[in-house]
């Protein structure tokens, strides 16, 4: 009977397929609206100024009177990018009774996103306020499709309110979204997941929305990646990591050249 019915990810109860809820990962609220997917190979192309399609449009439209910036949107619009989600990516991955639960601390989240994680403005919000902005980033984990065979040791720690700490096996790191992380300021949000030596034993799984990047991993960060912890939010001397600096690397390079050489293939 199980079969036929899907597990809600949250409280591990099977309901009927209309049961579930419409999900946005990440909230509908924080940019996740209409989402296209970038062609990386051809747009660094475009970048190098090896794209003769491109020149050759522009060469046209500059001919015929028309503006060459029109034009190269135009084919930014046809040619790189194309709509994945229209109405921003959705899962049924939770029952409804769950995602009405969730939806406190999306509340919450969208104050820290609407603050831009701002520490003078975030060091004022209530405890109970910055708990639920963590839980909310965790909870969104649940439903990304890589995450689909993983069973999460931080359940219990979202399903309750009043709890204040989280001491499992994931670790949850994030950084405020710059050109260093974005090409020429283009913040998609796809999804992710890397084994990162190849043999199960170490996790990265990565979720953004259009101003932060999350990675969620099974194991502490390495100490050249300079990122926010999210517990972090949580303490007075709070301050927000912006960006990748230098050639210290990050989770999210890996990610991005990940797409970029799967694009090759």
């Amino acid at each position: 009977m199980n079969e036929q019915k899907v597990q809600c990810r949250l409280c591990e109860q099977y309901f009927n397929d209309e049961d579930m809820s419409e999900e946005h990962y990440p909230a509908h609220s924080v940019g996740n609206d209409d989402i296209i997917e970038l062609d990386l190979t051809k747009f660094m192309d475009t970048l190098m100024g090896d794209n003769p399609e491109l020149k050759e449009a522009i060469s046209a439209a500059i001919k015929n009177g028309e503006d060459p910036k029109e034009c190269a949107d135009k084919y930014f619009d046809q040619h790189l990018a194309k709509d994945l989600y229209p109405k921003g990516r959705t899962a049924r991955t939770l029952c409804r009774k769950c995602n009405t639960f969730l939806g406190k601390y999306d509340e919450a989240y969208k104050k820290f996103y609407s603050e831009d994680g701002d520490p003078k403005k975030v060091k004022g919000f209530q405890k109970q306020t910055k708990i639920q902005i963590v839980k909310a980033i965790f909870a969104k984990f649940l439903s990304i499709p890589e995450a689909q065979d993983i069973h999460f040791d931080f359940l219990d720690f979202i399903r309750n309110p009043e709890e204040m700490e989280y001491h499992g096996a994931w670790k949850l790191y994030f950084i405020k979204r710059d050109y260093s992380t974005d090409l020429i300021g283009l913040s998609d949000i796809p999804t992710g997941k890397i084994d990162w030596n190849g043999d199960g034993k170490m996790i990265v799984f990565e979720l953004s929305d259009d101003k932060f990047i999350f990675n969620l991993c099974n194991f502490e960060k390495f100490p050249e990646f300079e990122m926010n912890d999210i517990f972090d939010v949580m303490e007075k001397n709070y301050s927000l990591v912006t960006g990748i600096h230098g050639n210290k690397g990050s989770f999210h390079e890996h990610f991005v050249m990940t797409r970029m050489f799967k694009g090759m293939k």
